[in-house]
């Protein structure tokens, strides 16, 4: 995968930081902390992502049996997945200098920046993961195959021990991305997930459930629901776009 881009959107940084409903409004001087942050950020986000694909020998209820490798005990992959025939394994990360430059800045007391740069880089996380998505599916697409929404270890219905078979299965030391004792993944702005690849799969409506979730006031919503329209305050911070050449 060549050529892949992603945008940072300032209203998902600055759900991260409270203003959720429409009638929280940032002052000047909070935007001028985001634009801040946001700059800070094109200088020490290292996008990186590994990616491999594994023969499906079956799927059931509790579990999908991969040809060569462990057994996932992902839940429920016939009802949310449909038939696949194929499994995707990914790691991405924004990588560990954002972790050093928070570090530094709460050492210096900018207290506020480093808080909202932490928040952007949650976002600019979980925007490269759904933009490798979407040029996943556009690329398999081309091949006559569908691909379905992402599923995390330590989601609902995947155990976040099973962080350690995907490790086993992926070389993410090549990006830099490691396991610690808990399963927990370092650096910390670093995702992994997996997606059911097949003629006859089930395609999320978008990358990101959250566009079609309806549940309100939600502290991990990572995206607005479907057609909410941009505040005012929005027209006066650009979105950060970063353009990569990996080749995953």
């Amino acid at each position: 995968m060549v050529g892949l881009s992603f945008e940072i959107d300032p209203q998902e940084v600055l759900r991260l930081q409270g203003y959720r409903r429409s009638s929280d409004v940032p002052t000047a001087e909070v935007l001028a902390i985001l634009k801040c942050a946001m700059a800070v950020g094109r200088q020490v986000f290292q996008p990186r992502w590994v990616y491999r694909e594994f023969v499906v020998e079956s799927v059931d209820l509790m579990r999908c049996r991969l040809q060569e490798g462990p057994d996932l005990l992902i839940r429920q992959i016939p009802e949310r997945w449909g038939p696949i025939t194929t499994l995707g394994l990914a790691v991405c990360t924004i990588g560990e200098a954002i972790e050093h430059r928070i570090e530094s800045l709460l050492a210096e007391r900018e207290f506020p920046v480093a808080y909202m740069l932490d928040s952007l880089g949650s976002v600019a996380v979980e925007a490269l993961a759904e933009a490798f998505l979407r040029q996943l599916c556009n690329d398999r697409l081309a091949q006559g195959l569908k691909v379905t929404p992402r599923e995390s270890p330590g989601y609902v219905r995947w155990p976040i021990e099973e962080q350690r078979k995907v490790f086993a299965l992926l070389p993410a030391d090549t990006i830099g991305v490691g396991l610690n004792p808990y399963c927990i993944m370092t650096p910390r702005k670093s995702i992994s997930f997996a997606v059911g690849i097949g003629a006859e799969a089930k395609m999320g409506r978008t990358p990101s459930p959250c566009h079609s979730c309806d549940m309100r006031n939600c502290t991990y919503r990572r995206a607005p629901r479907r057609n909410v329209a941009a505040p005012a305050w929005a027209l006066s911070v650009d979105p950060l776009v970063l353009e990569l050449s990996q080749s995953a």
